[in-house]
């Protein structure tokens, strides 16, 4: 019981600090991710990129915290996440975060 009840306090916080996201500056900040998920998310093959477009915001931003703290992508076997863990660091805010994440929300629609 307590755990969900955790949850569901987490989840109404987490929620609400999404509701303060700036989709213009996401829309910028995705120019850089553009470059190898595809203008629209729709991810590229060639560069292993999977596709992100439509992603809910707060998987995207706790996998761009994942890589920025060295949860993702500090692994020498994870070839594809030492190629995103730069990438994430370009996001220095957490507002920049949610931003970007909010966007690719958007993506696909």
């Amino acid at each position: 019981m307590k755990v969900k009840l955790l949850l569901v306090l987490s989840l109404t916080i987490f929620s609400n600090q999404l509701l303060a996201q700036d989709l213009e500056a996401g829309r910028v900040l995705y120019g850089t991710c553009a470059a190898c998920h595809g203008p629209n998310g729709e991810g590229l093959e060639a560069l292993n990129a999977p596709k992100i477009a439509g992603q809910q915001a707060w998987y995207t931003v706790r996998q761009l915290q994942n890589f920025k703290n060295g949860v993702r992508g500090s692994d020498p076997r994870d070839i594809y996440g030492q190629q995103m863990a730069p990438m994430a660091q370009i996001l220095t805010t957490d507002q920049a975060i949610q931003d970007v994440s909010a966007y690719i929300e958007t993506l696909g629609d």
